[in-house]
């Protein structure tokens, strides 16, 4: 089942408005801890900043397969659905190999 051109734009408009969130909270909460680090004697908060910017970074990719999984749901398109949980399991199979 073809999805419609306007299912498409929306779900590109939503995926890039997920990205620029991301990156956008990711880039504040690196510079904001970098400064702390280089210019004050907040360690902690300054790592916490860090640990955060990273993690929403990595997590960035993963909330664009889900919600791109969720819009597939919900046109029916059962392949893509497939194609795109397979994505979903190869990045927590990652995430999972990197703490082991």
């Amino acid at each position: 089942m073809k999805r419609s051109a306007i299912d498409s734009e929306r779900l590109e408009e939503t995926i890039g408005r997920v990205l620029r969130v991301g990156v956008t909270a990711s880039s504040v909460c690196l510079a904001i801890g970098l400064a702390l680090y280089l210019a004050t004697s907040l360690g902690r908060a300054a790592q916490l900043l860090l640990n955060t910017g990273l993690i929403i970074l990595m997590a960035t990719p993963v909330g664009r397969v889900v919600i791109s999984i969720a819009e597939y749901v919900v046109a029916r398109d059962w392949v893509f659905v497939l194609l795109t949980s397979v994505v979903l399991l190869e990045l927590l199979a990652s995430v999972v190999a990197a703490f082991r």
